[in-house]
């Protein structure tokens, strides 16, 4: 968390927990009941993540989290 922090400023404590759960590869369904949330909820700030990480379309946000150091 604290790389991502150097990295990226401007994340909040959410986006670092669902950055977390994603790099778990936990699915959207799977992080949904976990936070007890609606998918699209989770959709929505997996959309959000990714912009804020400045991810390319074509990038895998998952992928990306698992490779960060």
């Amino acid at each position: 968390f604290n790389k991502l922090d150097q990295k990226f400023k401007g994340l909040t404590t959410n986006d670092k927990h669902l950055c977390g759960l994603i790099r778990l590869n936990l699915s959207s369904k799977d992080i949904a009941a976990i936070k007890n949330i609606s998918t699209k909820s989770v959709e929505m700030g997996r959309y959000r993540l990714r912009k804020k990480l400045n991810l390319k379309p074509e990038e895998d946000l998952t992928e990306f989290l698992q490779k960060f150091r």
